[in-house]
């Protein structure tokens, strides 16, 4: 089986490195799966080419798969897709984001490819994007949560048959609590003992952070041994963040470690004692939430977007109405029982080992392929 990821954003943001690391466990299993990519990002190599290239796949490099739809530039790739599908004999394209699936749809058509379709709205497509005209030329879908897929087919009149809910992946070999991690608590200047919340989100004023210092106010003034660890940047983040922390005289208990990749950032993790959720950002399907719990942390959800599908309340995590007061419970929870908050972060990492693990993914998604390759051939 010979596939292609068609991916069409030139940053290596939202859903760049899930796509890239689905490309490599379908590789595990056998499958031949390429990555076409654009090769720059301004006038410097894209980074996904770079991630790709380190983890031994070379991707295609012909395209120009821009993000946003571009008359011009897309009429060429539909060229250069005829082209390049009749040199490799691919059986199918996988499309992920908008303008790619766009070009498939198009481009795919004349050579009967199937085309595949990735979804990475944690509650379903919105906006003005021709999505039902898309779809009618789409195989199947594949869609994060039960509620995207039931938005979806009813909103664009799409066949449920022809959708598969699979959770996106996480590297759970990466995201190990077993594993050698930079210690983030001596690096911060955290006690060893303290009682550790993370929160990983930009700093912007939609990820809702007034409620989360309201609610660690409080807490802070109940416990000497709370501190927080704030992961993210933002170009609101001096009015988002750092005034109104200063405001609150929490400097001490407050640390902020900005933006982090590779080893520092599972490190950033393994240090919370709890990790907070309070809204989706540019990313629906809440990426973060499941490394966290593939970190075998709990993690405290606010009940909006698709949390409540990856949370399991009194479980994993809980989950809360998103305000200052209930988040405040649910800290209080997790500061006075400690063993609850273990106990719910090894409920977390299995569930993340047979749920969200890579191969798990691509194991399902290679069931949608053979599927559709089985109905193409009757």
């Amino acid at each position: 089986m010979k596939v292609l990821q068609f991916f069409s954003n030139k940053r290596w943001t939202g859903p760049a490195e899930p796509a890239l690391n689905l490309c490599v466990a379908l590789r595990r299993l056998g499958v031949e799966s390429d990555m076409a990519c654009s090769p720059a990002s301004g006038d410097r190599l894209n980074q996904i080419v770079e991630e790709a290239r380190d983890k031994g796949v070379e991707p295609i490099l012909d395209f120009h798969l821009e993000k946003h739809r571009n008359a011009l530039k897309n009429w060429e790739d539909r060229r250069t897709l005829a082209r390049v599908v009749a040199e490799k004999g691919y059986d199918l394209i996988h499309c992920h984001l908008n303008n790619a699936h766009l070009i498939a749809t198009r481009g795919a058509r004349r050579h009967g490819l199937p085309v595949i379709r990735q979804s990475y709205h944690g509650t379903g497509f919105s906006g003005p994007w021709p999505y039902r005209s898309m779809l009618k030329k789409t195989a199947h879908l594949i869609e994060p949560s039960a509620i995207a897929a039931e938005h979806d087919a009813r909103k664009y009149h799409y066949a449920e048959s022809s959708i598969t809910v699979i959770p996106n992946g996480v590297d759970t070999d990466r995201f190990d609590p077993r594993r050698d991690a930079p210690d983030a608590r001596r690096l911060l200047d955290i006690p060893h003992d303290a009682f550790v919340i993370g929160i990983v989100a930009r700093l912007q004023t939609h990820r809702h952070y007034a409620d989360f210092f309201e609610a660690f106010r409080v807490l802070a003034k109940e416990r000497e041994d709370v501190h927080a660890i704030v992961v993210g940047r933002g170009t609101k983040q001096e009015k988002v963040a750092l005034n109104p922390v200063k405001e609150l005289g929490l400097e001490d208990r407050v640390h902020f470690c900005g933006y982090v990749t590779a080893d520092n950032y599972v490190g950033m993790l393994r240090a919370f004692d709890v990790k907070v959720y309070l809204v989706p950002g540019s990313d629906g399907t809440c990426r973060a939430v499941r490394e966290a719990m593939a970190m075998a942390k709990p993690v405290i959800a606010a009940d909006r977007g698709m949390l409540r599908e990856i949370v399991d309340d009194g479980k994993t995590g809980v989950i809360c109405d998103g305000t200052a007061e209930g988040l405040l419970a649910a800290l209080r929870r997790f500061a006075q029982k400690p063993d609850d908050a273990r106990e719910m972060g090894e409920a977390g990492r299995k569930k993340a080992e047979r749920e969200f693990a890579l191969d798990a993914q691509a194991r399902a998604v290679l069931g949608v392929y053979e599927k559709v390759l089985g109905q193409a051939r009757t």
